[in-house]
Formats: structure tokens, C-alpha cells, sequence
């Protein structure tokens, strides 16, 4: 549920100081977090059609908006993976990779293509190579690469391009979308299934262990996913809105080239957006969250070899709160930034216990600072997960998962601080890394940029 303003302010700066002060906050709100200091869960391999994870730790994808005209990995993008390869995480789910040109998010964005998957093969070589000197010859972290179109988040030469499949008011006004704007065709949706075969035949060339179907946080296929109002073979019926997404799956899993690979889905079970604009909202209720529609297109994608979905909510452009929570900076979250994360980790739990053939990736942990590691360890005990990811402690503290596993601690003066200067940096100049804790690196980027916004207003 999403509370009101007048319920609930922002509760300021993460102040507790200590587990037992955290434990006493959630026993006071009567939440679903679960803490336990058994961090050897976090050891567990967890194995999906063949393909074995060394641990239950994950690093979520963070797009870096560090590629260069041509789509291709620069030295920034080696330099963070080799980071995170390093850090010891299990399962390395790389950020959205575009399957064209026109889907791209900004002109930086990583797009694969028969010209440059060989600069991608470089990109997973390093992974695998780095962890392997770190850790030894018998750790091999897996990698997924995300495929995605941007929808009516696409921009080119820095202009907004959107292509939209389904009008929403919320989101169209928060973005300048006029009323007539053209929807993209059924033809052009039908073109996408080839381009998504062929980003995920170069995925396997380029030796990644996985692809991921992004469909989440307002992108195309997680908007035609609430095209309830569309027309024609991809809008009104369950079936037609999911048809995309499970062409795509079916036919990456039928197709010779991509034998092997392990398919997943980065998804959303929310929108946080009233119906009809949102999926996985009751069309009865203000906002509330149904998961009927997300559990049966889960079990769908299931039955067609999805077995691992990293669930996620909301969408970052609009309510950025929802699927990333944090507390600091001038947006001011209509909740307290706990409820926020306790909806994640319920919800995703939710998802696990009623669909246990499935392994889900829980999120919404980062903004625990120094006692993240003790919250996944309760959602992994309790069943309410079968991994734990990270997503911006992963650019933070890309060592987060070494120091959980070897030292049973996650440092404070390492940890995300939740201050969102990454996802400021990705909205108004598309690079972004972490702001505080690779400073030599981004802070000149954020204060460049911040000194084009003043420079801009006067």
C-alpha cells in the first residue's frame, strides 16, 4: 500500500545504530523482515538447468551509461566489472544491454551487435579471468546479460525518441507525451522477437552464461505488460499483453544458437501506477497490489525455461522510492523508506513461497547500510528468496559479498549510503558510478554536471 503524505515523511538519514535498534523498528511497524546472523546461507550453490552459482549473493544491474557511439564496453565499463568480478558475488548480472539502436536509453548505453560482440566477449573474459585469480581456479561467478528496448525512455543524441506501445496519462505528462502521440505499431513489435534472437545468439558467442528479458520499470516489455487499453494482437487480454515477452522466451529457448544459455527474466510484479496504467495493481483499489496477473505469467514463463527472475517494482523515472529505496537528496518519499523496503522483500517473497520451481533474486537491501547482510540472510532462511541481490552496493562496494562471506561483516565506511547521486547522474547525463565511494572517478563527473545545471538556470 501507498501511504499518504500526511501519514508519513521520510524518516531523514538511516539512523540505527545498532542491529538491536533495527530489530525494535521493525518489531514497532509490525513488518515482514526477517534478520538472522547465520550468514553461511549465504555459501549455499544454487544450481539452474546446469548451470551452477557458487554462492547466493548476486549483484543486481546498474546501467553505467559508459559505452562508447558504437555501443561497445569502454575502460570505464572493464574497469567496474572487473571491480564487481572481484568482489567474490556469485551471480553477475550485467546492465541493460540494448537489442538496437533507436531502443538505446541514451546515447552511452551498451548495445550489442555483430560489429562489437567480441568487445563483449572481451567484457565476460575479464569477469571470469578476475575472479578466477581472486578467488582460484574453482570460482566461477555466472553472468547475465540484460537485453532490453527502452520504450518511451529512448533517447537519441540526447533527445527524447519515445516509443510507446500504450498510452498511460502519469507517465505521458511526466514526460512531455502528447495525447496524439503515435503508438508503435503490431509490425514493429513483431520485428523486436528477431532482434532479441540475435542479441541473445551474440550473448552465447560472446560466452555469457545467461540473457535476461528485461521487462520492468516502465521499459517496452514491461509496459505492454498493462497495454490493457491497446488494440490489436499485443493489447487488452492477459494473453495478448504477456505475447511479447513469451514469443521472445520461446523462441530464444527453441533457437540452436542459443542452446544452453540460461534464460531469465529481470520482471515487474508492480507498477505502483493507478489502474489502467499499472500491472500488478488491483483494478478495484487505489494502487494496491494484486500479483495475480505477475504469478500466472510467471508460471507461463516457468513452463518455457525461465528459472531464475531477479522480481523488481515500480519505475525509477516517475517513483523512484518503489523499487529503489533511499533517503536523502530533495524527493521526498511518500513513506517512511523501511515500508519501502519491506514491501520488496515481502512481495518477492510472496512470489518465491507460491512458486518454489523458480529462483528469485530478492532486492531491497542496500539501504540496511551495515546490517544489509544479517536482512538477507533472513529472507534466505525464511524462504523468501532464493538469492540475495545488490544493486547500487554493487558499484558502492564492490567487495560487499567477500567481506559477508570471509569476514561476516558488510563495513560501514564502505556501504551504500542510499544518497542517490548514481541514479541522478544516469537520469540527466546517462554515465553514473558511485558518487561517494569511487569519488576519484565520479565525483568530478557529478560536480561538472551540477555546475551545468546552475550555469543552465541563470
Amino acid at each position: 500500500m501507498i501511504l499518504s503524505k500526511d501519514t508519513f515523511r521520510s524518516n531523514g538519514n538511516f539512523n540505527y545504530k545498532n542491529i538491536q535498534k533495527l530489530k525494535q523498528e521493525i518489531n514497532k511497524l509490525d513488518l515482514g523482515i526477517k534478520l538472522s546472523d547465520d550468514l553461511d546461507v549465504f555459501k549455499k550453490t544454487i544450481t539452474i538447468d546446469g548451470h551452477i552459482i557458487p554462492n547466493s549473493l548476486a549483484t543486481h544491474p546498474m546501467e553505467g551509461g559508459d559505452s562508447d557511439e558504437k555501443g561497445s564496453p569502454t575502460e570505464l565499463t572493464y574497469r567496474k566489472y572487473k571491480k564487481i568480478a572481484r568482489g567474490g558475488s556469485g551471480l553477475i548480472w550485467l546492465e541493460a544491454v540494448s537489442i538496437c539502436k533507436e531502443g538505446r536509453s541514451n546515447d552511452k548505453q551498451l548495445w550489442i551487435t555483430e560489429d562489437n560482440w567480441r568487445d563483449f566477449k572481451k567484457l565476460n573474459d575479464l569477469i571470469k579471468k578476475s575472479a578466477k585469480e581472486e578467488f582460484g581456479e574453482g570460482f566461477e561467478p555466472k553472468t547475465i546479460i540484460q537485453l532490453n528496448h527502452s520504450g518511451r525512455y529512448c533517447k537519441v543524441n540526447g533527445k527524447r525518441n519515445p516509443i510507446i506501445a500504450t498510452h498511460k496519462r502519469v507517465l505521458d505528462e511526466a514526460i512531455g507525451i502528447s495525447e496524439d502521440y503515435p503508438l508503435v505499431t503490431d509490425e514493429y513489435l513483431d520485428n523486436l522477437i528477431a532482434k532479441y534472437i540475435e542479441a541473445a545468439r551474440l550473448s552465447k558467442k560472446a560466452g555469457f552464461d545467461g540473457v535476461d528479458i528485461k521487462a520492468c520499470h516502465g521499459y517496452l516489455l514491461s509496459e505492454i505488460l498493462s497495454a490493457y487499453d491497446r488494440k490489436g494482437k499485443y493489447g487488452g487480454s492477459f494473453e495478448n499483453r504477456t505475447k511479447l515477452i513469451r514469443d521472445i522466451v520461446h523462441k530464444i529457448k527453441t533457437d540452436k544458437e542459443c542452446k544452453g544459455l540460461l534464460l531469465s527474466s529481470r520482471l515487474n510484479i508492480y507498477d505502483a501506477v493507478p489502474y489502467p496504467d499499472g500491472w500488478g495493481v488491483s483494478k478495484t483499489e487505489d494502487i494496491e497490489i494484486d500479483l495475480e496477473e505477475p504469478k500466472k505469467l510467471i508460471r507461463l514463463l516457468a513452463n518455457d525455461g525461465v528459472k531464475l527472475i531477479s522480481i523488481t517494482m515500480g519505475n525509477p523515472y516517475f517513483i523512484p522510492h518503489i523499487n529503489k529505496p533511499y533517503d536523502m537528496g530533495n524527493y521526498i518519499p511518500d513513506e517512511k523508506v523501511i515500508f519501502s523496503c519491506n514491501r520488496l522483500i515481502k512481495e518477492v517473497g510472496e512470489i518465491q513461497k507460491s512458486i518454489p520451481e523458480v529462483s528469485i533474486v530478492g532486492v531491497g537491501y542496500s539501504w540496511f547500510r551495515q546490517f544489509a547482510h544479517y536482512v538477507g540472510a533472513g529472507s534466505l532462511k525464511e524462504g523468501l528468496c532464493s538469492i540475495v541481490g545488490f544493486g547500487r552496493e554493487s558499484i558502492a562496494y564492490s567487495d560487499f559479498a567477500r567481506d559477508i562471506l570471509q569476514n561476516g561483516e558488510m563495513k560501514l565506511n564502505k556501504v551504500c549510503i542510499a544518497c542517490s547521486k548514481c541514479s541522478e547522474m544516469k537520469a540527466k547525463i546517462g554515465t553514473c558510478g558511485c558518487v561517494v565511494r569511487d569519488s576519484k572517478i565520479y565525483l568530478p563527473m557529478y560536480k561538472e554536471m551540477k555546475s551545468s545545471e546552475v550555469s543552465t538556470n541563470e
